[in-house]
């Protein structure tokens, strides 16, 4: 680090009280991926599915001991034994895992063998005498459900921006099956079905989208739903891949295949692997596309040769929901191992987990953030996004996060709402304030979801500015915030800052030096769980900082979204600011519209509190010396809300404000050379700051 960055984190240190941090530091654990808690899924199966002998009975918790062969001895090490634990309590299979606890530590991922308990298989002895717990993820508890806010039926009608298309849809559907393939690493068969929505013409040849579900129960008797698979007699599987049918027919109006594939065999079987089967996912949606693939080129049952030369297979997008929103990033990672990839041409991700901390390049995506996501709800899915943003230079692909406020998980599924009246539905959202009702969550699914595929996948214009933020949709009552990554090319992003070093607190990206003055702090942080950008930050709940990362991505995770972090106060004499300087050969912008920069309030210092929005200039200023300053209130400072509300709910999301360069009258765009935030439009303040850049608009 060099001497003047040393100097400017040490400003921390000498500030004012009213920049001292304001919260506590919390002390909680995640539960570590890549533990070894974690056995062999082989190991889980015998676990799962062999006869005990009962060694404990306490109250709700169960402990069988396992027998095991000399195989599964060699495995565990002669001296384990192995046990089964059963917990009755209420545990619907949901997005995330449940994580199994004797005394203060993991030993296991519970899995619900129905709604009424979780079973888990460990072969640590302390579940013999301590006190075991469960808890969602991270959460202390288990959340709890609400009931519906949505009691009707849905309509046909109003369903948001995107109108329908011009042309007649006709529904089919497909299955072969229960146990139908066989994905490898998975410990038994899954179906092959899913529903399919298409052009009722067919008189072209149709882009081809597949969509899949998440984590949900499986199967249902009466009102009664489980977690099994398959399904035992008498019983009959719940079908969540019908529950975006409402998106499926739209977007096929519009001239698109759309295949929503049922994923319930992979969600079982799956939650007796480590990340719950995200492989498998992939694997299951590249089977599909090998179906598709036969009944464009030589046909075959079900549907004879009525397919044949009319699915384009050079353009493919995925859209994935909960567990399958990593699902679908896993299928392009599946894809392009194959040695004749078919090439995913977008992927969407919504509401989704993410177990791997894997990414994507090289392709456009979307990440759907639901504010009041009561299942995901440390909005982990975000981590896609800030992972791709520089991870491979010269990426001429777009990147995009869309918060979505108000909105829960499980209402973008029709099967998964308490209004579908269908077993196993909930409502996951209960308590969070400004909520969506089911009609009005899917009216932002529909315009968000069908202008995404439409632009990126279709080619068509309409769609693209909604999600570069230029444009939002006709939503209305909701509300959206969206962050937008433009191509690394030189013609559509200029990068100023990146804060993804301590370095770039003394030099921009394009070489000029990055000047402090009067700043009570300039300062670095990487959001890991030791060292937060927001200091002493509550770990659980609502009160959450989205881009944290933890342990749980492995012993040696990856950081978290970088960040500067940016003081100021009523006792610094003269202007606050951070002048960003452009060296010659990076001073034409020309050709971009925006001056754009992501930015929350750091909840972490007290010199925040009673501030409902913070706010700033920033000057831009040319070679001939012309100033021109446009205030962030003046283009839209909504990012620069108090974030929690007064009972310490709501998250720290780090979205993008954007500044028109048509805004800064006067300036010459050519001959730009420096870039400067101003912190003269409130007496004190400490914001985080990243992704400082020029970038051109879609539209």
């Amino acid at each position: 680090m060099s001497s003047r960055i040393r100097t400017v984190l040490l400003a921390v240190a000498v500030v004012g009280a009213a920049l001292t941090p304001a919260l506590a530091s919390a002390q909680t654990s995640r539960a570590p991926h890549g533990a070894g808690f974690v056995l062999p899924p082989r190991v889980i199966d015998h676990g799962l599915e062999t006869e005990g002998v009962r060694v404990r009975q306490d109250g709700a918790v169960t402990v069988d001991r396992i027998p095991v062969d000399a195989d599964l001895a060699r495995i565990l090490g002669d001296d384990e034994d192995l046990y089964r634990v059963r917990v009755a309590g209420t545990y619907p299979p949901r997005a995330l895992r449940y994580v199994v606890r004797a005394g203060d530590h993991p030993v296991a991922f519970g899995i619900p063998r129905s709604e009424r308990a979780i079973v888990a298989v460990t072969a640590d002895p302390a579940v013999l005498t301590s006190p075991i717990t469960v808890r969602y993820e991270s959460s202390p508890a288990t959340p709890s459900l609400g009931p519906a806010t949505e009691p009707a039926p849905l309509g046909t009608g109003g369903l948001g921006s995107a109108a329908p298309g011009p042309l007649a849809v006709t529904r089919t559907a497909y299955n072969f099956g229960d146990q139908a393939f066989q994905p490898a690493g998975l410990g038994g068969r899954i179906e092959l079905r899913a529903d399919v929505h298409y052009p009722t013409s067919l008189s072209s040849s149709y882009p081809l989208v597949l969509f899949l579900h998440g984590n949900h129960s499986s199967c249902y008797q009466k009102h009664r739903s489980s977690f099994q698979w398959p399904c035992r007699e008498g019983w009959k599987p719940i079908k969540s891949f019908e529950g975006y049918d409402y998106i499926a027919s739209r977007l096929a109006s519009y001239g698109f295949i759309v295949v929503s594939v049922s994923g319930n065999g992979v969600n079982v079987l799956g939650s007796r692997l480590e990340d719950t089967g995200m492989r498998q996912r992939g694997l299951l949606l590249e089977k599909h596309l090998d179906l598709w693939n036969d009944w464009n080129t030589i046909g075959g049952d079900p549907f004879g040769t009525t397919f044949v030369g009319k699915v384009d297979m050079t353009h493919i997008g995925v859209m994935g929901h909960s567990r399958g929103g990593e699902g679908a990033i896993w299928q392009v990672i599946v894809d392009r191992e194959r040695s004749d990839p078919y090439g995913i041409d977008a992927v969407l991700p919504l509401a989704p987990v993410d177990f791997d901390r894997e990414t994507v390049n090289d392709i456009p995506m979307g990440v759907i953030l639901p504010y009041c996501d009561g299942d995901v709800y440390d909005l982990q899915g975000v981590h896609f996004f800030d992972d791709a943003r520089y991870r491979v230079p010269g990426d001429p692909t777009p990147k995009s996060t869309v918060t979505v406020f108000g909105a829960n998980h499980n209402f973008f599924n029709t099967v998964w709402s308490p209004s579908s009246g269908i077993p196993g539905a909930f409502d996951d959202g209960y308590g969070c304030r400004d909520r969506l009702t089911e009609k009005e969550q899917r009216r932002v699914g529909i315009a968000y979801i069908v202008g995404f595929f439409r632009h990126y996948v279709g080619g068509s214009p309409e769609g693209g500015t909604d999600w570069s933020g230029e444009t939002t949709p006709d939503i209305a009552p909701a509300t959206t915030a969206v962050t937008y990554l433009a191509p690394d090319t030189p013609a559509t992003r200029l990068d100023i800052d990146r804060f993804d070093t301590p370095d770039d607190l003394a030099r921009t990206q394009p070489g000029g030096d990055a000047v402090p003055s009067k700043m009570g702090i300039f300062g670095w942080c990487n959001n890991m769980f030791e060292t937060p950008c927001v200091p002493g930050i509550g770990q659980f709940g609502f009160s959450y900082d989205i881009h944290v990362s933890f342990s749980f991505f492995g012993p040696t995770p990856p950081e978290g979204l970088q960040e500067g972090v940016f003081g100021w106060s009523s006792i610094s004499e003269g202007q606050a600011a951070v002048r960003f300087e452009l060296p010659p050969g990076s001073r034409d912008v020309s050709s971009m519209d925006f001056l754009v920069f992501r930015t929350t309030q750091n909840i972490g210092y007290e010199t925040n509190r009673g501030i409902k929005f913070q706010d700033l200039s920033v000057v831009l200023e040319d070679a001939h010396g012309t100033r021109t300053a446009v205030a962030a209130a003046d283009v839209g400072n909504d990012v620069l809300a108090y974030p929690i509300t007064r009972r310490g709910a709501g998250h720290v999301i780090m979205n993008q404000i954007r500044f028109p360069l048509s805004a800064f009258g006067g300036l010459d765009p050519s001959s730009v050379v420096a870039v400067e935030l101003a912190f003269d439009r409130t007496l004190q303040g400490v914001i985080n700051v990243s992704d400082l850049a020029f970038m051109q608009g879609v539209g």
